[in-house]
């Protein structure tokens, strides 16, 4: 007989209970009252209005995306169609230096986050107020959401902000920074994001991401970070960040640590960038992680490997220099940065290029698109680029490729205890207008495929180890109160599948196609995923950080 004498709004019997800890399985009861787990144990003769039977079936935390860029298609998406089918409860948001932009051009925000403006709003405009990065959680929060979200604050835009877009800056334009960085801080925002390798970012000097670091430091908050580069100079870009970590003490996050196969570097430097990670939390106990995603294919931006020098002068003067042989033979021998293997030549391993003002583009292989173009494959990829009609509109090309092999991606992020597992996806739709700007395969697919692929197919990892990848540890990382685990008293964020019936529906031919598998997704205790389909149901939460300064 039970000891449990209350009466819960949800029961949850019988299932294997994977807890997020990383500890082994075991079969238990779970009950639910309002948006809390309120007992574990055996619930074998107690009633409630909601009873499933969760018999076969695991029973884990909701997965947490540890690195998404959603916050770029949210806002016309709030039911986050294709994370939470995936079992994604929460998404870290604001990766890569970017907090401000999206890919809604002429598609309206969702109308229940009418009457707050916030940067969202304003990407793109001269003059942004102050409060306008605080007001993003507000504007998230009565919009509503289906999964809970937490936000990082980005350097990039901080900078689009100030106006800064060299290496230079005024303290004027830093102060300008500081103050939304702080009302980010003040508001909730979790944490401070850097995107190296990009516009501005790319051109800034590591003492300005210290000073703004050590702002976001004083609200205990996370450094997430994009680093300088992840090829050639990879350890110095580890070194830079460990740096931060350093003169901040902040806990941070190295962004989908991992060495593009045949980029122009030794493959061990992924070792020796791994133990650096390790070094540093063992003999200095620095609080560092690394995050990736499970793919060998991978997306990127594709402006990301064009020499700063072609838009330091704007972008007319950027097509001017692209339209000009001779300027464009110059940058076709610049183009060693970021996938370093293109500008070497190795152009078959591009999968496709996609751009919002050539949607011809968006179910192509590259491949394909340069033969009917009759050109080489490098005039092919600055053709699209130059056709762009704004800097904006460049940055927003994307690009996926092969770059990584399987094994080294088992041996690292699969196997290895630093790594927590993500996406880098945005949530999107099967049909529609946000569908027609994600025909990315790995926005419908890369959760699903860690525990399909990994877990259940390859073996590579316990789904204990796996689970606790994906939840209690994100968790604890970036202190997201009361979630990650199954524990009494913690958030019902709880996912009810089978390991077997996983499915991915997703290629790159059809990449709009959602994932399968998820019997019930529960969110702050309400049922997101019910017996496969999803409810509209809005049970997200802002996870608002509590600073202490």
């Amino acid at each position: 007989m039970s000891i449990y004498k209350k009466k819960p709004d949800i029961i949850i019997k019988n299932g294997k209970i994977v807890d997020g800890t990383g500890m082994d399985a075991y079969y238990a009861d779970i009950a639910i009252i309002d948006d809390k787990i309120d007992y574990i144990g055996d619930l074998s003769d107690v009633e409630a209005p909601v009873v499933i039977d969760a018999s076969g079936k695991l029973v884990t935390p909701g997965f947490i995306d540890s690195h998404s860029h959603s916050d770029w298609t949210m806002w016309a998406n709030p039911e986050f169609q294709s994370a939470v089918r995936q079992g994604v409860t929460t998404e870290i948001v604001g990766n890569c230096g970017f907090s401000m932009r999206h890919d809604l051009t002429n598609i309206p925000f969702d109308k229940k986050s009418d009457g707050i403006k916030c940067v969202y709003d304003m990407f793109g405009e001269k003059d942004i107020p102050k409060g306008a990065m605080a007001a993003v959680l507000d504007k998230a929060e009565k919009m509503g959401t289906s999964i809970n979200t937490a936000w990082l604050c980005g350097h990039n835009d901080l900078r689009v902000i100030a106006g800064i877009n060299n290496e230079e800056y005024t303290e004027e334009q830093f102060k300008v920074m500081e103050d939304f960085l702080r009302e980010a801080m003040e508001a909730g925002f979790i944490g401070f994001s850097t995107g190296l390798e990009f516009a501005p970012g790319i051109m800034s000097k590591p003492d300005e991401v210290e000073r703004l670091a050590l702002v976001a430091a004083e609200y205990d908050a996370n450094y997430s970070s994009h680093m300088r580069d992840e090829g050639t100079y990879i350890l110095e870009a580890i070194e830079e960040f460990l740096n931060v970590i350093r003169k901040t003490g902040m806990r941070g996050t190295i962004s989908h640590l991992n060495v593009k196969y045949d980029n122009g570097i030794p493959n061990d430097y992924l070792q020796k960038g791994m133990q650096m990670l390790k070094d540093a939390r063992e003999n200095e106990q620095l609080n560092v992680y690394a995050d990736m995603l499970p793919t060998c294919f991978s997306s990127g931006g594709a402006t990301a490997i064009l020499p700063p020098w072609l838009y330091n002068e704007g972008w007319d003067k950027a097509k001017e220099i692209l339209a000009d042989p001779e300027g464009r033979e110059k940058v076709k021998n610049d183009l060693d940065r970021y996938w370093r293997f293109l500008g070497a030549g190795q152009w078959d391993r591009l999968i496709n290029v996609q751009a919002k003002y050539m949607p011809e583009l968006s179910n192509m292989p590259f491949a394909e698109f340069v033969k009917k173009q009759g050109k080489d494959p490098a005039d092919c990829f600055l053709d699209i680029i130059a056709a762009a009609p704004t800097f904006e509109d460049a940055s927003g090309v994307d690009m996926q490729a092969n770059v990584f092999h399987e094994q080294t991606m088992i041996d690292s992020v699969v196997k290895d205890p630093i790594y927590m597992w993500m996406t880098d996806a945005r949530t999107t739709e099967e049909t529609g207008p946000v569908a027609a700007l994600c025909k990315n395969v790995q926005y419908y697919m890369s959760m699903t495929y860690f525990f399909s692929h990994y877990v259940r197919d390859a073996k590579a990892i316990s789904i204990e180890k796996a689970v606790n990848k994906v939840t209690g540890m994100p968790a604890k990382h970036y202190k997201l109160e009361k979630r990650g685990m199954l524990q009494e008293g913690y958030f019902a964020d709880i996912n009810i599948f089978e390991l077997d019936n996983l499915k991915i529906n997703a290629t790159f031919a059809e990449p709009c196609k959602y994932s399968e598998g998820m019997d019930f997704v529960f969110v702050n205790g309400k049922a997101v995923i019910e017996n496969g389909k999803h409810t509209m149901e809005r049970a997200g939460k802002v996870l608002r950080h509590l600073s202490k300064k």
